[in-house]
């Protein structure tokens, strides 16, 4: 072979290597046809935060790291011997108050019967009182007409007068009798009020008791244990995450320059990284009315003068449709890079 064969096969070597590469690159770069393509996308699930809701040390830990778990199975025990004795004294707090309760309406009862009774006492010293005062003026036009004595007269006289003070006793008791009536009844709506804050008191005591059992709050995996047993937590404090597995979507960041063919119901095709040679389906449910700049911790402000503008990116929401292999959904974890593909 002479020297100018040899370059010319060299020319058509690098020429076919400049194409295949041009191939390649056209493939990964470019997109023909009416599709939006990005990479900026990741794969989301719900990750669902387990807090302890009261303080005590951790008794049991019934979880593993990356676990699969179901709704309400029980993941951490909270030591509640003290919560025990917590609920014990708001129980016996409530039966006091009960118990008060009953000796008010029995107070009332009797306070009742008293005055039943000092109104039948008032109106005999009535009777009697009015049968003293007949004798004293049928004595008084005696004594006038000296048909008596001056000493039965004064007999007639002080008996009236002893019966007609009687009368007076009895009924000025019977007011103080009535003043108890009524002041037990206010007495027993104190201890209604009384009674309702016992009861409340007993049912946080109870539901601060069934805290103690922390249950999972969905389906998912758990997240890493970063928890021990003895280990005194705090109202509030994050014990573990859950990821739902219940819901998975992808978050895809396009330009804003990208938005004019993307709306709700578009079919999409999503390629996972992780997961060569399957391509999933779905459709886009929604667009963010915000920039993801917008919704940053420290958004941008122009209006220093100093401004270069950005292409903006605007989330989209695309969800998973039910064609997708079950098999292949479960390899889905959250924060996975995906490719996305919009067909419009």
């Amino acid at each position: 072979m002479n020297h100018r064969s040899k370059k010319i096969i060299s020319y058509i070597l690098t020429l076919a290597v400049i194409a295949v590469a041009a191939v390649w690159v056209g493939s990964k770069f470019i997109r023909l046809g009416n599709v939006e393509f990005t990479d900026n996308a990741q794969v989301q699930q719900q990750i669902v935060p387990v807090n302890s809701r009261v303080q005590g040390y951790i008794k049991e830990i019934r979880f593993n790291e990356y676990e699969q778990v179901r709704k309400g199975d029980t993941l951490v025990v909270i030591d509640d011997a003290d919560m025990r004795l917590r609920v014990a004294q708001a129980r016996a707090d409530y039966q006091n108050a009960l118990a008060g309760r009953e000796v008010a309406d029995r107070s009332v009862g009797v306070a009742s019967a008293n005055v039943a009774v000092t109104d039948a006492s008032i109106a005999e010293a009535k009777v009697v009182m009015d049968m003293a005062k007949t004798d004293f003026d049928r004595y008084t036009k005696l004594l006038e007409q000296d048909a008596v004595t001056r000493q039965q007269y004064d007999a007639a006289r002080t008996d009236y007068e002893a019966k007609k003070a009687r009368y007076g006793m009895l009924a000025r008791q019977r007011a103080a009798t009535s003043n108890v009536v009524a002041e037990t009844r206010q007495r027993i709506a104190q201890n209604e009020a009384g009674i309702e804050l016992a009861k409340a008191m007993l049912e946080m005591a109870e539901l601060n008791l069934s805290y103690c059992v922390i249950l999972a709050p969905c389906d998912g995996y758990t997240s890493r244990k970063e928890i021990q047993t003895g280990q005194l937590v705090q109202p509030g404090q994050t014990l573990l995450d859950i990821v739902d597995s219940a819901d998975v979507w992808v978050t895809a960041n396009y330009k804003e320059t990208q938005l004019q063919h993307i709306e709700a119901g578009s079919e999409v095709e999503i390629k996972v990284d992780a997961i060569p040679g399957v391509v999933f389906k779905g459709e886009v449910a929604g667009l963010s009315k915000a920039t993801g700049a917008s919704l940053s911790l420290m958004p941008q402000d122009n209006s220093a003068g100093n401004f270069v503008k950005v292409r903006q990116r605007i989330p989209v929401r695309i969800e998973f449709s039910k064609a997708n292999s079950p098999s292949d959904m479960e390899r889905l974890r959250a924060g996975m890079n995906v490719e996305c593909e919009i067909r419009y």
